[in-house]
């Protein structure tokens, strides 16, 4: 069993790391981070070693992200893909691959790299036009 602390740290210390970031504490359980007193990171980790990653969200993981949401400035799901690296996702993208719909059921989000490109992102509700950088975490939470 993999200890969740290991892969949440390689995100935590990316953050931490930027001299943007002024303060990082814990907000809810033990996977989101309040960030500079007004960003909300939810984080998620996939111990699969080689593309894709799949990430399961439970109904309550849903409704913890949209509550996140109503009483943060922004919330972002951050997706630890291993050692390969970190896909971020603000609330709208969320929006657009898992929370269209019905929120009472499981769904899930996919993400796929080849090597030296950038995350393609799919969801159970649709996927992503564009592709997201590992280098976009830090940068999209701290410039919220």
């Amino acid at each position: 069993m993999y200890d969740y602390s290991f892969f949440h740290g390689s995100a935590l210390v990316r953050l931490v790391q930027d001299h943007r970031t002024h303060g990082t504490e814990l907000y809810k359980g033990n996977h989101c981070y309040l960030v500079n007193k007004k960003s909300c990171i939810y984080l998620k980790h996939s111990t699969k070693r080689l593309s894709p990653w799949h990430f399961t969200f439970l109904p309550e993981h849903l409704s913890e992200i949209a509550e996140i949401h109503n009483n943060t400035e922004a919330v972002f799901v951050v997706l630890i893909c291993n050692d390969d690296g970190i896909c971020c996702l603000d609330y709208q993208e969320v929006a657009q691959l898992i929370m269209v719909g019905n929120m009472d059921r499981t769904k899930w989000i996919g993400i796929s790299r080849s090597a030296r490109e950038k995350y393609a992102v799919s969801g159970t509700d649709g996927k992503l036009a564009y592709k997201i950088g590992n280098s976009d975490f830090p940068q999209k939470v701290l410039a919220a």
